[in-house]
């Protein structure tokens, strides 16, 4: 069974008390000791560092040492040990229809951890691990650490399965359990994620579930009438539905990204497509005063620009995107029609790649061929000089269109952006 998923919550140290006279001697049941030691595996597993950012830092500081007092203050730990929420975790927790916090005027700090709790979680890992684990406890048995120095590892993005149908904002404290022996029948579960509204938190019904094999990841994504207590499932592989939600020119989420890949902000996605960022809305004219001030420049990534010659004939951008869209990610073409030549920005560094793997040039119908050659720092310079000024431009329209003003078009640059 794969334990709970995600950043550890976590309370704060100073939250730790001596105060073993007010608290009756913990004990556990033989089925929670287990569960207790598995979670705490699954923290310094590699399937959880590959996303965890806050174990990542934890484990990467004191040669790796990690104390039983830092770990009982994670959330999934406390809830484990029995250790009951105070009025201020209660008050922290209560949320409107829409999983929205209530109660963020009157947030108050969680209840504290008694330091019998942090012996207790310290004596049930160190009677759980086994010589074989991934993970060793010094002689005092006050911290731990991984035995193998963690190395990021990029297989898990083609094991992914992304799942789409449950209710949104529904949510038990067992449902990324319950998730993992359901998904458990399809094939070897080494992490299970479930999606959250970015600001609200709230489960958004959509989950990921990392196999330990792309086969079995495939044959999950395939699987027809998909359900999970009388909800209809609706799977996909991870690659494909990132390139779908990539190919409308969606915003893509942190959780969906593919390793190595470059991404906007939330914010230069919101200004590239001519939107107010939600953090802004609302604000009236202070908060689109605030949007407009927000730089477009587009950011200058080494090697992601190809310049290509050759154009002629009738040739336009839709034909020279689909063309470049087949050796690999573009993000959109600089080309002036009636021009011999013009520029493709991919997503990902791979210019390089593309000009060594297409040595003849890339066909265009039968008589045009594209002769593809990197570009030099000048022309780079003046490309995105004309991508800023586009994106301004198209922010400015799209400004003038909401306000009655009709936008303002001019020249015959087809610099768009590629949808493939």
């Amino acid at each position: 069974m794969v334990p709970a998923e995600g950043i550890p919550t976590v309370v704060a140290a100073a939250e730790i008390k001596n105060n073993d006279a007010a608290v009756e001697q913990p004990t556990l049941t033989e089925e929670t000791a287990k569960k207790i030691v598995t979670q705490v595996k699954h923290y310094f597993g590699d399937a959880n560092l590959n996303h965890d950012n806050y174990m990542r830092k934890v484990v990467g500081e004191n040669d790796g040492w990690v104390d039983f007092a830092t770990l009982s203050r994670f959330n999934r730990l406390r809830q484990l040990m029995g250790i009951l929420p105070a009025a201020a975790d209660e008050a922290n927790k209560k949320t409107d229809r829409f999983g929205r916090n209530s109660n963020k005027k009157q947030q108050q700090r969680p209840a504290p951890v008694p330091e019998a709790y942090v012996r207790l979680l310290a004596t049930t890992v160190k009677d759980g691990v086994a010589e074989t684990d991934e993970i060793e406890i010094n002689e005092d048995a006050t911290a731990l650490k991984r035995k193998t120095e963690f190395v990021p590892s990029d297989a898990w993005f083609a094991n992914t399965v992304h799942v789409k149908g449950l209710p949104y904002g529904v949510e038990t404290s067992d449902l990324i359990d319950l998730l993992t022996e359901h998904f458990g029948k399809y094939g070897d579960v080494k992490l299970l994620r479930l999606r959250r509204n970015p600001k609200t938190k709230a489960f958004k019904g959509n989950f990921l579930v990392e196999f330990a094999a792309s086969e079995d990841a495939e044959k999950t994504a395939k699987t027809e009438d998909l359900e999970y207590q009388g909800s209809k499932l609706e799977p996909a592989l991870l690659p494909a539905y990132h390139d779908e939600k990539l190919a409308a020119d969606e915003f893509i989420q942190p959780e969906l990204r593919k390793p190595g890949g470059t991404y906007p902000s939330f914010e230069e996605w919101c200004t590239a497509h001519g939107k107010v960022p939600p953090a802004l809305k609302g604000d009236g004219k202070k908060g689109a005063a605030a949007a407009q001030s927000k730089s477009t420049e587009i950011e200058q990534i080494p090697g992601v620009l190809v310049r290509f010659t050759g154009v002629s004939g009738d040739v336009e951008f839709p034909a020279l995107k689909e063309a470049f869209a087949a050796v690999g990610p573009v993000k959109f073409v600089d080309f002036e029609k009636g021009s011999s030549e013009g520029i493709v920005r991919f997503r990902e560094p791979v210019a390089a790649k593309v000009i060594e793997g297409n040595p003849d040039g890339i066909k265009i119908g039968d008589d045009v061929v594209l002769t593809l050659v990197e570009v030099d720092a000048e022309a780079e310079k003046a490309f995105y000089e004309r991508a800023n000024a586009a994106t301004a431009s198209t922010r400015q329209n799209n400004n003038n269109k909401r306000q009655g003003g009709g936008g303002h078009r001019g020249g015959n640059r087809q610099h768009k952006r590629a949808r493939h």
